[in-house]
């Protein structure tokens, strides 16, 4: 069995969560805005 490369996993874990985040979050930054959001009471 190989040495377990923990710097290397490290590494490609972060680059498939950015990746992630940028895919399936993309969907959200379209609608934002900076004006406050209105609360229904």
């Amino acid at each position: 069995m190989n040495r377990f490369d923990g710097e290397g996993f490290a590494e490609s874990l972060i680059i498939i969560i950015l990746i992630s985040l940028f895919v399936f979050g993309s969907k959200d930054i379209i609608g934002l805005t900076t004006a406050p959001t209105k609360v229904d009471e």
